[in-house]
């Protein structure tokens, strides 16, 4: 029978430490090569790991893959809670209700100090958008379900990730909900299936992972199916002592390359999709470190500084975050480097006063499992959630801006299609409508005008950053891949067939900002396009050329049907969030990166920005059938383009309109006509 033990703490994922990487148990024998006493090398581990996402999260450029420290932190963490348990249950003292409350006295006090204090902060910086996506945020936290929230925020509307003031709890949630998990695996297989059940997990995670890389890239980073492989490369050699003794000739030849690809990697990563072969190699080399236990790490200095930070490693992850995405969420534009930096050194404070004030103070609580712990775990936590709803509220405004600038999908979410084009009641407004909208996201935003002004009905057919152009997709080596490439080929084939058939079509409004066929390199992305041919695809640089061949052969292909095509431009933008800093202003928080006070739009930039955008329309404008809209008319105006008409915010985002902007612009523009008759909009003003 399992007894209750109480003996000594295991220090939590991403964790802090405590001069205790320490494994509460020794051996039989009382000593542990792998595991005895505290570990400098795990320690120091914890120090590289969160100092690579701290410099990572500062911006600095040389630390372009620094998010590799959550990884590294999955394996100690996988290593350390399995080395735990698995002693526990061969001594026959494991117990589940021990186990979780070491669990929450150990995690939960300085994460709900970090929640609180955002949650007094988040009403005063964050629009209202970000605040219910906040408070959201908060609960996905309190429940270890963030990884899950953050998914489900994570759509082409649902805000930049960078935004969300807990978005580093997605990994804090992964290794509970892995740890739900673990002990139940540990206790109920034989122990003889240890290593052979292991192993058979790894690697369907990994397996899982690579595959679903390039078609699912965000779930596939959000995922515990996915991502538990790395906490699992931990388990393992937790659960194969003897195998890893054997293996320490081998062990013992690859620490020093271990450590090469530690400091290398972050620096000079393959380019390769996250978490990928970097995270693999990774990984592998923490895992190394860990079994090779090399006695140099108890001596070193470097190694001795970095278990250090590794000490309090845990708070300082969970306190450098909220400032940044604060001071993201205050700045409509870029961050400058010498924000990033006084940011980096005040989350580092708070870090610090975290682990002096919170951290180190409840490890010392003398608690022992009880119902009136577990009862007054359950009501901090209701408080915890409760007081971002409640600070929300009270800071409500008169103008509902969450509302106003609400994701703008068309006429529903079920209109950006993923799969292949076919007609859906929730995206057309009549049973044979007239008009078809086709594009991506830029289309989408136009879905409520054209409804507005047509009485003989749309239909909807778009797929977010596939720009309606047959046989012609963007492609890049983040994201947008090769599968997703010829997903968004498939998808506008299937819509030219639609067309075709459907005799109903009469006028096809087709509208993207072209950017992702046009500009071969941005900060994001290297962008090339796919190009489908008769004996299959050929990748090419993305270029004005190409792109105005393939949509020439689009809009001919559309008007040789008898269809009439417009081609909507993009409305002006400047590379800067129009939706947020409009908001801001009007409720008097602070607003940093505006390029003009009253957040109009300078012309000069919006014309730089959209440059190869107009060459490429303009070289549609002598096309039969085909008439080419701007709203530059309506909106702009000697140096700049407003962000508000008649009283009405146009926009969502950076470049985005709203649902009640797009409305007032198709009526403003004359979108009946332009639709029923091809007449132009109106001239400059």
């Amino acid at each position: 029978m399992m007894r209750r033990s109480l003996r000594t703490e295991v220090p939590p994922p991403f964790l802090s430490g405590s001069r205790a990487a320490v494994l509460p148990e020794l051996a039989p024998n009382g000593v542990d090569e792998m595991s005895q006493g505290f570990r400098t090398d795990i320690q120091a581990l914890r120090g590289v790991a969160v100092s690579l996402v701290l410099l990572y999260h500062a911006g600095f450029d040389f630390f372009s893959a620094g998010f590799l420290g959550v990884d590294v932190f999955f394996v100690i963490s996988g290593f350390l809670i399995t080395d735990m348990v698995r002693k526990e249950v061969e001594a026959g003292r494991f117990s589940f209700v021990t186990f979780y409350f070491r669990r929450a006295k150990r995690l939960l006090p300085a994460a709900y100090v970090t929640f609180l204090l955002s949650a007094l902060a988040a009403p005063f910086i964050l629009n209202a958008q970000e605040l219910q996506d906040f408070n959201k945020q908060v609960f996905g936290a309190v429940s270890f379900s963030a990884n899950l929230v953050l998914l489900m925020q994570a759509g082409y509307f649902g805000g930049a990730a960078d935004l969300k003031p807990l978005l580093h709890t997605w990994s804090l949630s992964i290794e509970e909900q892995y740890y739900l998990l673990l002990p139940a695996f540990v206790v109920f297989t034989p122990r003889k299936y240890w290593v052979a059940g292991a192993v058979v997990l790894f690697l369907a995670s990994l397996g899982l992972c690579l595959t679903l890389l390039s078609i699912k890239p965000v779930a596939t980073f959000y995922l515990l199916p996915t991502r538990g492989w790395e906490l699992g490369m931990g388990s393992m050699i937790a659960l194969m002592p003897g195998l890893m003794q054997r293996a320490r000739p081998a062990v013992v030849v690859l620490f020093w390359p271990a450590l090469a690809v530690l400091a290398l990697i972050p620096v000079f990563p393959t380019g390769l999709p996250h978490p990928g072969l970097d995270a693999l190699l990774v990984c592998l080399a923490t895992a190394v470190v860990i079994v090779r236990r090399h006695p140099l790490t108890e001596r070193a200095l470097l190694f001795r500084g970095l278990a250090r930070v590794g000490d309090v490693s845990y708070s300082l992850y969970l306190a450098h975050w909220p400032p940044f995405a604060f001071l993201k969420n205050a700045t409509v534009s870029g961050v400058t480097p010498v924000q990033n930096l006084l940011t980096l050194l005040l989350g580092i404070v708070l870090g610090l006063l975290l682990y002096r004030f919170v951290e180190m103070p409840t490890r010392r609580w003398q608690l022992r499992p009880s119902r009136r712990f577990a009862f007054g775990t359950v009501a901090v936590s209701c408080c915890v959630v409760g007081v971002p709803v409640a600070m929300a509220a009270g800071f409500a405004s008169g103008i509902d801006y969450a509302h106003v600038r609400r994701a703008n999908d068309g006429f529903s979410g079920e209109c950006v299609f993923e799969t292949r084009f076919s007609p859906k009641p929730a995206c057309q407004s009549a049973e044979k409508p007239a008009v078809l909208v086709w594009g991506d996201s830029f289309a989408m935003h136009l879905v409520p005008g054209v409804a507005a002004v047509s009485d003989r009905g749309v239909a909807q057919a778009t797929r977010g950053n596939c720009a309606p152009v047959v046989g012609l997709a963007a492609l890049s080596d983040v994201y947008y891949m090769r599968p997703w490439s010829e997903a968004c080929i498939d998808f506008n084939d299937s819509v030219l067939e639609h067309v075709r058939r459907e005799a109903s079509i009469e006028v096809v409004v087709l509208s993207s900002p072209f950017r992702q066929l046009l500009t071969p390199e941005d900060p994001k992305h290297h962008w090339r396009t796919l190009t489908k041919r008769e004996d299959g695809y050929v990748e090419t640089e993305a270029t004005v050329e190409v792109a105005v061949d393939a949509l020439r052969r689009t809009v001919r292909s559309l008007t040789a049907l008898g269809k009439r095509v417009v081609l909507v431009a993009p409305p002006p933008a400047s590379g800067f969030n129009i939706g947020t800093c409009v908001e801001r202003r009007a409720q008097g928080k602070l607003v940093l990166g505006a390029p003009r006070a009253d957040c109009d739009i300078p012309l000069d930039d919006y014309r730089r920005r959209y440059d190869r955008t107009t060459r490429l329309l303009d070289a549609l404008k002598g096309e039969k059938g085909v008439e080419v809209v701007s709203l530059d008319g309506l909106l702009c105006n000697g140096a700049r383009c407003v962000s508000t008409l008649e009283g009405q915010l146009l926009y969502v985002d950076g470049a985005h309109l709203t649902h009640e902007g797009s409305v007032l612009l198709a009526r403003k523009g004359g979108f009946e006509d332009i639709l029923r008759a091809g007449r132009s909009a109106p001239a400059p003003r």
